[in-house]
């Protein structure tokens, strides 16, 4: 396929980068490599992403749009919020061990990615925190959950269960004991009416 034939944009862009990436890993890759394997100019990359910097984020916002999909079809679960909640958190806990195992090579270097992406890296926080408070919400609604706070409630549910999300923890034995253990005892704690 030829660029002849079709037209540049930021998908195929970020295609050819994830390929880019795969072959020579994140520190060594650059711009030039992806105008290359693209048969475009340089400067043709550059109309879409200012830099290497903005074009890694991109891979990493898109890599991490893809980790949790999942998350947002939970979301719509005709559940209570009590369920919907351990589904969520625990596809959260899942979410980069199944990337790990799936795509390994890519996983790796997705890591080495997000070391530099920060900002990428704190608006998924900020997305996953806004989920949970979102089935907190639910949960305050139909009178399961007794939270004044809904935010803080979500944050400090987020930051509990963010040890499930390191690469650290994938090969633990206990792994899913603990993961449904930690989820089962933050439900409880919301549910709880003496908060």
């Amino acid at each position: 396929m030829t660029l002849d034939k079709i037209s540049l944009d930021k998908e195929i862009i970020l295609n050819a980068t994830e390929e880019v990436i795969r072959r020579f890993g994140p520190d060594k890759a650059n711009i030039t490599d992806v105008a290359k394997s693209l048969k475009v100019s340089h400067a043709a990359i550059y109309r879409y992403y200012n830099g290497k910097a903005a074009l890694w984020n991109a891979v990493t916002e898109r890599w991490l749009a893809n980790l949790h999909a999942p998350s947002k079809s939970i979301l719509k679960e005709d559940s209570p919020a009590d369920i919907k909640l351990f589904h969520l958190l625990e596809d959260f806990a899942e979410a980069k061990r199944r990337s790990a195992i799936n795509d390994p090579e890519m996983f790796a270097n997705y890591i080495k990615l997000a070391q530099n992406s920060m900002q990428v890296i704190e608006k998924g926080i900020e997305d996953g925190i806004n989920q949970i408070q979102e089935v907190i919400e639910q949960g305050i609604t139909e009178g399961i959950f007794f939270i004044e706070f809904p935010y803080q409630a979500a944050r400090s549910v987020y930051l509990a269960t963010s040890v499930f999300i390191h690469p650290n923890s994938f090969a633990d034995p206990e792994r899913k004991q603990n993961i449904e253990s930690v989820i089962n005892l933050l439900i409880r704690g919301l549910k709880n009416p003496q908060n």
